[in-house]
């Protein structure tokens, strides 16, 4: 250790107040180790003129780099040991940033505990972070000694959180099995005689959301496009099977599908009450953990994990996985002939249950999973620890939308042959504007900015924040916002407290459309970024300060511009506002090899990929 701080402060974001009143006036320095864009301008505003602010972004992105593979090695362990569907279902073993926040925490442990013991400023070291990493902080510098630690916020006794747990887990439960219920009793309604493959069949498993509903029986042309009628073409019996997502019309989801010229196998028709309560009723017991749980690069990361696993207890994540085993055991019940199945990949907890039970009960079976979106190396769901594929519920086979990801997803821990390049299914209509688009040779009276924003709700309320910052009025650059279908901007204000500045226009033109209508793009992790070169449209990275790195052009940062903080996305705007039409001359044959990379063209080579 070559330095310690006089005193090392932990703290919560609500009691920064606390911080200056323990200290003093004694001068100190502060980090910030969280996500959340409101309580850091909370705790800034606190602190301003007291205590000296040290940016941590580059170590928290560099640790994120450095833990990735142990990380994937520490869940694959716990994986192996298991051998549990309930352990693959679980959040914690789906790692995406979008939905496991274990991995964040460990980064910021990891910052946290490096700053702590390499410490040579004078003063004080403050560290504001949320109540997990402060305990894990704590317990880990104080493990051997090393240092002791105050946290202003100390931990309240809650001695009946166990009981309330449980009631809010049966509460939980029973809401789901009401829900699930009643579209068992629709589907029954609606759907008199459910089909049951007599001949060996494949079955298209796609979901019905707000943004495919419109589409009816074609729901599964929003990700697949036109590969079920491509199918049977080529002579195989196709069946679809719609998931229905929550928040949805029930009814109004199974109303469009009666138009549908392939038959449909919707899973609730073909539930009982009896599995569905069955279901439930399994999940009230908590999934288990290996005792005790390994270190991580020599840190305690327990509670990162107990508090994940506890979350995902009381939620229905489960439920909602587990019951797709139960259809697959009914189907083949039913003496269905399946000899495929097909669905999009991400390697979600669901597809994870899918695989799982279908090599049960459909042995003989294949199961195809179609990566229709980026794979940057931080998106842990997509790479796997050495020797997982041998233990994991994966599909038989990955198809990916283009050369581009099929290269780094076969180096990234997947069989020899498991991954094959296919085509970009669901982009065909882009492609098809792509020749006719008079995107570079448009004129505006008025310099336009797109703000693309990710499905994550850290880095879109980041993106939001920034567009406010970007241009005052008086500047005459227009900012446009598009936010994510599934993350809208009423959701973001919600959940991080961040509104839609007045200076900046909030469209729900579909993002192709205003591509067109703008002069470049500014994105962080949307893979929309992908579509902007297709039509020529400059784009500039910004580095989140709040989340993980995720840029979808990571592997080829040639293609566009990046940008760290406001002032330097600032200038690389006008800059690019300033040398557009040369900036795009210079590198437009660069941006067509790449989209050609990235989204393969789709031709028969990419329907026979998923069945050959």
């Amino acid at each position: 250790m070559t330095g310690q701080p006089t005193q090392l402060i932990l703290a919560d974001p609500e009691d920064a107040a606390k911080v200056l009143s323990r200290l003093s006036g004694l001068p100190f320095s502060w980090v910030f180790l969280g996500q959340g864009i409101e309580d850091f301008h909370q705790v800034k505003t606190t602190f301003e003129g007291q205590g000296d602010y040290l940016d941590t972004n580059s170590q928290f992105q560099s640790s994120a780099e450095e833990l990735r593979g142990p990380y994937l090695n520490h869940q694959y362990h716990i994986g192996r040991e298991l051998d549990s569907i309930r352990w693959w279902v679980t959040n914690v073993s789906y790692r995406t940033c979008y939905v496991s926040k274990s991995f964040h925490r460990t980064c910021y442990l990891k910052v946290g505990l490096d700053l702590a013991q390499s410490w040579e400023r004078p003063g004080a070291l403050v560290v504001v972070a949320d109540a997990e990493v402060r305990y894990a902080l704590k317990r880990n510098l104080e493990r051997d000694g090393h240092m002791k630690a105050t946290n202003v916020t100390p931990a309240r006794p809650r001695p009946f959180r166990p009981l309330f747990d449980i009631i809010n887990m049966l509460a939980h439960r029973i809401v789901m099995v009401v829900r699930e219920s009643y579209r068992i009793a629709q589907a029954r309604r609606m759907i008199r005689h459910p089909y049951v493959p007599d001949e060996p069949t494949i079955l298209l498993m796609s979901t019905v959301s707000f943004r495919s509903i419109h589409l009816g029986a074609d729901f599964h042309r929003w990700f697949f496009g036109d590969l079920a009628n491509q199918l049977v073409e080529l002579g195989y019996r196709v069946a679809l099977v719609p998931r229905i997502l929550d928040l949805l019309s029930y009814k109004r989801a199974l109303a469009g599908l009666t138009e549908s010229s392939l038959p449909y196998m919707v899973p609730n028709r073909y539930l009982g009450f009896r599995e569905l309560v069955s279901t439930a009723i399994a999940t009230c017991k908590p999934p288990t953990l290996p005792r005790p749980l390994p270190h991580l690069a020599g840190m305690d990361i327990e509670n990162f994990i107990n508090s994940e696993l506890r979350t995902h207890w009381i939620s229905n994540a489960a439920v909602h996985s587990l019951l797709m085993t139960a259809v697959i055991r009914r189907w083949a019940e039913l003496g269905s002939s399946i000899n495929r199945m097909i669905h999009v990949y991400e390697n979600q907890p669901w597809e994870r249950a899918i695989c799982w039970e279908t090599k049960r009960c459909f042995p003989e079976a294949t199961v195809v999973g179609y990566q229709h979106a980026n794979v940057e190396q931080l998106l842990l769901n997509f790479h796997l620890a050495p020797g997982e594929v041998e233990v994991a519920p994966l599909p038989d086979r990955i198809v990916t939308v283009g050369r581009y990801t099929a290269k780094i997803l076969s180096g990234g821990g997947y069989k020899p042959g498991q991954v094959r390049a296919g085509g970009a299914l669901q982009m065909q209509e882009l492609f098809a504007g792509r020749s006719t688009s008079d995107h570079k040779s448009a004129s505006r009276n008025q310099a336009t900015v797109l703000v693309a924003p990710s499905n994550g709700i850290e880095e879109a309320a980041e993106l939001v924040d920034i567009a406010g910052r970007l241009f005052d009025e008086s500047e005459g650059v227009k900012v446009i916002l598009k936010c994510h279908p599934a993350m809208p901007l009423d959701m973001i204000t919600k959940s991080a407290g961040v509104g839609l500045p007045p200076n900046v226009i909030l469209s729900e033109e579909w993002i192709t459309d205003l591509m067109q209508k703008c002069d470049l793009m500014v994105y962080s992790g949307s893979s929309v970024c992908f579509q902007a070169l297709t039509l020529g449209l400059p784009v500039i990275h910004f580095s989140t300060r709040f989340d993980l790195d995720l840029d979808p052009l990571e592997a080829a940062p040639e293609a566009r511009l990046n940008a760290i903080g406001v002032d330097d996305l600032r200038e690389k705007v006008r800059w690019l506002l300033a040398h557009r039409e040369e900036y795009i001359a210079e590198n437009q044959e660069m941006w067509d090899l790449l989209v050609d990379e990235i989204y393969s063209p789709v031709n028969e080579h990419s329907y026979r990929a998923f069945v050959d």
